[in-house]
């Protein structure tokens, strides 16, 4: 089954064209526009398209859009109470952000259990999946691009876009802000995956990235993680594949 996936986030909306196990081709974009869909099917008619999203007001721009590429395919959103491929142990699933179980998904799909998946877009969400409880949420944070731009309201602090620093102490403003975003972003995130761990018990969970400043924050930050880009969307065909029929 050739299936088209569209992940509609806070920052971007990410779509990607999966077949045979694996994401093929995978775009982004800022914009709601039909040239994503055209990109990722490259002159193929998908099967089906599914459709997950953490912005609701965007849903129906992009139904629209994605209708109008693809006028006879059959379009699928993503709801929680769909099978999932691991179990789901969270209190409240019905206010969980599609993406997180899409990550929980792919993550336990591309690296075993137990795993983290750490995605560092707009917001940063650690997702915890075990062999037998499944996914049992895990902790959100501000995004590393939220880190400058909290302080860039500040009335004499300039606003920066996320980059890192080589030097041991922040020798002007700019500097200072970099220094303390690297270090700070580095220990946060350490620590949060040091006290999930504990919730893996005896074994060491596997760790793995995704998210649009996932290269940057791991590389930024030291962290031994692989980044894996289409994740989510590797995540959210395996959801299709479990609940949609063979067209």
């Amino acid at each position: 089954m050739k299936i088209l996936v569209v992940n509609i986030g806070n920052s971007r909306t990410a779509a990607g064209w999966y077949t045979r196990g694996k994401v093929r081709r995978s775009a982004r974009t800022e914009a709601a526009t039909p040239v994503i869909l055209e990109a990722v099917a490259n002159e193929e008619t998908p099967d089906v398209v599914f459709m997950a999203s953490v912005v609701p007001t965007a849903n129906r721009t992009w139904t629209r859009l994605v209708r109008a590429t693809f006028p006879r395919v059959p379009v699928f959103w993503m709801d929680h109470r769909m099978e999932l491929g691991i179990r789901v142990d969270l209190k409240r699933p019905d206010q969980t952000g599609h993406d997180r179980f899409a990550d929980a998904a792919g993550g336990a799909d591309l690296c075993g259990t137990p795993c983290i998946v750490c995605d560092f877009g707009t917001a940063t969400t650690f997702n915890v999946v075990l062999p037998r409880r499944g996914f049992i949420g895990g902790a959100i944070v501000p995004g590393y691009g939220m880190w400058f731009e909290a302080l860039g309201r500040a009335a004499q602090l300039p606003q920066l876009k996320p980059r890192g620093i080589k030097l041991k102490t922040g020798r002007n403003t700019e500097e200072a802000i970099r220094a303390g975003a690297r270090w700070g972003y580095q220990g946060m995130v350490a620590e949060i995956l040091r006290q999930l761990a504990r919730a893996c018990g005896r074994r060491e969970p596997v760790l793995c990235a995704t998210g649009g400043y996932a290269k940057a924050v791991v590389a930024h930050a030291g962290l031994k993680m692989p980044v894996i880009p289409d994740l989510t969307l590797h995540g959210l065909a395996r959801i299709c594949e479990r609940n949609i029929e063979e067209i």
